[in-house]
């Protein structure tokens, strides 16, 4: 073990519930995803509470490492790699924490196709399919806004996220949800002590000085994964902060837990297969 692994493993080990691995057999395991790359990290963290992933941030700004969120790890464009500390969700938090009429709350190691399992007697589901969905976690598919081959009818995973909670950069806790503009309300500035608020007018701010550039630069497509939505988050007195965040890859934060808006189950289902002789008919 190299000399700033063990200090991780001493700083940092000591303070989690969770495990932290900096042995090499665990660092080479998740060093890769179904990408083709190989990143190898100086240490993997698997958190059991919220508490935990903020001792992880703020240890890591201290340390200046990179933060890197894992759910099933299967990414092909290797977005869970990197050379710092990589957090696994997967191992400990995945639970499904409420449920009701029509949302259920959940932590991101949760994979996609036990959450429906765990739905569907109370007749209900959660839309977005991507093809990995028995092995995929809500947490990943928050982060790249997943869909799925049922997309244009019932969109991706933003469209069906009511609020997340999050750890930013500095260790904060935030939660993120359709936010209502305290300076538009009130005619008034945010309280720079509270850092959620302070977010959300620092983002107000941002967006309206660009708006030009953004409607401009960043095309109105149903689905656009190239960089953080910003075209429509901004109403006259509202900030979608949770649809901006869904689709951020953990840059913005780490996901601890989501609220996510559930849908009946379909009565029926039907497949259409079309047949064409040319690849430029179709």
């Amino acid at each position: 073990m190299d000399e700033q692994r063990q200090l991780i493993f001493e700083d940092l080990g000591s303070v989690l519930e969770g495990e932290l691995l900096v042995d090499p057999l665990s660092t080479a395991l998740y060093a890769s995803d179904a990408s083709v790359y190989q990143i190898t990290p100086l240490a993997v963290a698997r958190p059991r509470t919220r508490d935990d992933v903020v001792a992880i941030v703020r240890y890591a700004a201290e340390a200046e490492l990179g933060v890197f969120p894992r759910g099933a790890g299967s990414g092909v464009a290797g977005g869970c790699l990197g050379p710092g500390i990589v957090v696994d969700f997967s191992r400990h938090l995945h639970h499904v924490l409420s449920v009701d009429a029509e949302t259920v709350t959940v932590e991101p190691g949760v994979v996609r196709d036990e959450l429906n399992r765990y739905l569907r007697p109370l007749g209900r589901y959660f839309p977005p399919d991507p093809s990995t969905g028995s092995v995929t976690t809500i947490g990943g598919m928050l982060a790249v806004d997943a869909a799925g081959s049922r997309s244009v009818r019932i969109g991706s995973t933003r469209d069906h996220v009511q609020q997340l909670e999050l750890v930013i950069g500095d260790g904060s806790v935030i939660e993120a949800g359709s936010e209502k503009l305290i300076s538009r309300a009130t005619g008034g500035a945010a309280d720079p002590t509270d850092p959620h608020q302070r977010l959300c007018d620092n983002l107000e701010r941002i967006l309206r000085e660009n708006h030009e550039l953004i409607d401009e630069r960043q095309p109105a497509l149903p689905r656009n994964c190239s960089g953080y939505l910003l075209r429509g988050i901004l109403a006259d007195d509202r900030l979608e902060l949770a649809r901006m965040l869904v689709g951020s890859e953990g840059t913005l934060g780490l996901f601890t837990r989501a609220t996510l808006h559930t849908s009946p189950l379909p009565e029926h289902r039907g497949i259409v297969l079309l047949l064409f002789g040319r690849l430029e008919e179709a």
